[in-house]
């Protein structure tokens, strides 16, 4: 869908003495330091030990409440997801009302319930709280878990596991705490399609029942609602409540590692690297150094113009971003994590630059200007965030949960302002390491790996360790094998022409219809695609929505072309025209020449041996996969520029069937960065079905 960027400017202006004289060469003096007053909550307690605070604050009709159980994270094990489950399944069908019953009660009252086995919340117009919270109260206290929703949520659960297999955003997800923790941590555990499925109905039921429980956690009202009325809410609906509380589990030991080193996973379908620096972080918010570190994390890597974000974007535009972030452990240690999303070929360069900025922010003192400037714009983003109700509330809670002091975010500003430049250092020194710290790197090793492995970082070599996956240890990837003697650019594009009809038949291939379910990853709808091609360069694509009709269609008529979006169309540009009146066919292996292909390597694509030939037009080369087995072409990938940046697109093709003698791949999957879209072939023909009408 065509994107709006909506920008707003908001301009503030001093009523100024007509006769007053400015002194413009002189820097105006600040103000005094606004002061964040956060409304008293009145406490009481269960007599099931749950603590219950009410902020009462009648400016709008409205109520919200946010209950936190203050459970310790839970290892799961061979069941990892089980929790995710529970919190999929709790708020929607409860012992007196179906899900869609549920449902429709909290709709029809305008209002918000959700519940997990951590906690909750809930949201409405205060003269409905009764009916709310009841609701709320009946979800938490009464829900029914049947199999038919278990098998639902898993089955969701599980798509979403597989379609984040070859995606190294969600593999370095998964990989970055597995090793940081230990795949035997909480923090660290993996859930997988298989500890999914080992999940049953009664271990569901176990885990609420076990995590539910009152008697360390916290509920806050907040907004328009009294202590009376608070009490007489819990009463009514959550008297039965029993006490209970969650044991603090044993927590397995991790600890940085002797020095540096690199932990590489390699996804060969990998359009750029996933790139983490990471060490442990035994910071806590009561710590005395608090403040100071996240000063000085800011200035690293909190804000665009950090250390981090102005080296590798602005001055080297290695990425779009890059960020760095300090964790405060409750229950175990956290972690310190600078982290980027960089071009492969930029990726043993970014590694060094990220590990300079760590360096040089823990070795060169701050310029007091550029620590002022930080501190202001952080305290600017926190006094704006004070406004927000929500925040507030979740704040009065941070103080219960982290025993912080009662006056602790209303001295947040004082203490911001009273960081110097040697608190950064000093901290840094203590919280941020370029000196044992994990290079976790996710990406394609056969692009990158020749030189990650020659990265040196304070006059040594770093060591690099392989992993798969799931973070389990394993052999360095193999980046090519021997090619055959008789296998050359020229004989595998042969190879493939016969393997999918033979050159007679694909050269009468005059034009295809193809029909398509488009899958478009993190979308809550699924459009249907009509593509039409005719020789020698003719192309159309239509794409529909149930509901909603036409959403995209693009078309060229051999001469010229347009894309139409929300009722507009827009005439294609000069290049993109001149792009395709270069095609001769529908099949480019039948007019390749040999001055412009070459064979690359043998290499692995998903697990199989393929070809990889490269293709040359003009001073633009890219690159496509050969099946060594099936022949078959089997991925491509081509590289454009956009916005000032390369981006890499990755189109793999599979599951060939027999279309009037010529096969043809029946699914797609494109990998732009982090978008994937897969396109499932309902229906092909060739050389039916397509006029030159289609084009128009």
């Amino acid at each position: 869908m065509k994107k709006h960027f909506i920008y707003t400017i908001v301009a503030a202006f001093i009523g100024l003495s007509v006769t007053a004289q400015i002194d413009r060469t002189k820097i105006p003096a600040s103000g005094p330091s606004p002061e964040v007053n956060l409304k008293d909550a009145k406490e009481f307690k269960l007599d099931n030990g749950l603590t219950v605070l009410v902020a009462t604050d009648k400016k709008f009709p409205v109520v919200n409440w946010n209950l936190n159980l203050n459970n310790p994270p839970a290892y799961e094990g061979d069941k990892a997801g089980v929790g995710s489950l529970a919190s999929a399944l709790l708020g929607k069908e409860t012992q007196s009302s179906t899900k869609d019953e549920f449902a429709e009660k909290v709709d029809f009252l305008g209002a918000s319930v959700s519940v997990s086995p951590n906690g909750g919340f809930g949201y409405c117009l205060s003269k409905y709280k009764d009916e709310v919270f009841a609701l709320f109260a009946e979800a938490a206290l009464q829900p029914k878990f049947t199999q038919k929703e278990l098998d639902f949520e898993k089955d969701q659960l599980i798509e979403g596991i597989k379609s984040g297999e070859n995606s190294a955003a969600a593999i370095a997800g998964n990989v970055r705490n597995a090793v940081f923790y230990g795949k035997n941590h909480a923090a660290g555990e993996i859930t997988t399609e298989e500890t999914v499925k080992n999940v049953t109905l009664e271990d569901v039921q176990q885990y609420y029942n076990n995590r539910f429980k009152p008697s360390n956690g916290y509920l806050l009202f907040a907004g328009d609602i009294t202590v009376k009325e608070a009490k007489a809410l819990l009463k009514k609906y959550m008297g039965s409540w029993n006490e209970g509380t969650v044991a603090l589990p044993k927590y397995p030991a991790f600890e940085d590692v002797a020095t540096t080193q690199i932990d590489f996973v390699d996804v060969p379908n990998a359009v750029q690297t996933e790139l983490a620096v990471m060490s442990v972080s035994e910071l806590k918010m009561t710590d005395e150094d608090y403040h100071a570190a996240i000063v000085a994390n800011y200035l690293l890597g909190g804000a665009f113009g950090s250390y981090l974000n102005m080296n590798l974007r602005e001055k080297n535009g290695y990425t779009y971003g890059a960020r760095s972030s300090l964790g405060t452990g409750r229950w175990y240690n956290s972690s310190f994590r600078a982290t980027t999303k960089v071009r492969n070929e930029v990726t043993d360069s970014a590694v060094v630059e990220t590990l300079k900025e760590i360096k040089r922010i823990r070795t060169e003192p701050v310029e007091s200007q550029k620590l002022e400037d930080a501190k202001a714009k952080f305290l600017g983003t926190f006094i704006l965030q004070s406004e927000d109700k929500t925040v507030a509330a979740r704040r009065a809670l941070m103080i219960k949960t982290n025993n912080l002091p009662e006056d602790f975010y209303k001295n947040y500003i004082a203490n911001i302002n009273k960081v110097t430049v040697e608190d950064v250092q000093r901290v840094a020194n203590k919280y941020f390491s370029d000196e044992n710290a994990r290079i976790v790197l996710v990406g394609k090793a056969a692009d990158v790996l020749e030189n990650v492995e020659k990265i040196e970082w304070n006059g040594k070599a770093l060591a690099v360790n392989f992993y798969d996956k799931d973070a389990n240890p394993t052999e360095r990837p193999v980046l090519s094998k021997p090619i055959p003697a008789d296998v050359t650019a020229e004989t595998v594009i042969k190879s493939y022409v016969e393997a999918i009809g033979g050159e007679a038949n694909v050269r009468a291939v005059n034009s295809t219809l193809m029909n398509a379910n488009v899958t478009i990853a993190g979308a809550p709808f699924k459009p249907t695609a009509t593509i039409k091609q005719m020789s020698p360069n003719k192309f159309s694509m239509e794409m529909t929505i149930e509901g909603m009709g036409t959403v995209m269609k693009q078309s060229f008529d051999g001469q010229s072309g347009y894309q139409e979006q929300q009722g507009q169309r827009i005439p294609m540009d000069e290049k993109a025209v001149d792009a395709r009146k270069s095609e001769k066919g529908l099949f480019p292996e039948l007019f390749y020449e040999s001055d412009n292909i070459e064979l690359v390597s043998l290499t692995d694509v998903e697990g199989k041996d393929a070809y990889k030939v490269a293709v040359k037009k003009g001073d633009k080369t890219s690159f496509r996969y050969y099946d060594a087995s099936t022949k078959h072409l089997i991925r491509t990938e081509e590289t454009n520029e956009a916005n000032g940046q390369s981006v890499t697109t990755i189109t793999d093709y599979s599951n060939y069937q027999d279309v009037n003698g010529v096969m043809m791949p029946y699914q797609w999957k494109v990998t732009t960065g982090p978008q994937v879209i897969t396109m499932d072939m309902s229906s092909v023909k060739v050389n039916e079905g397509v006029s030159d009408e289609d084009f128009k």
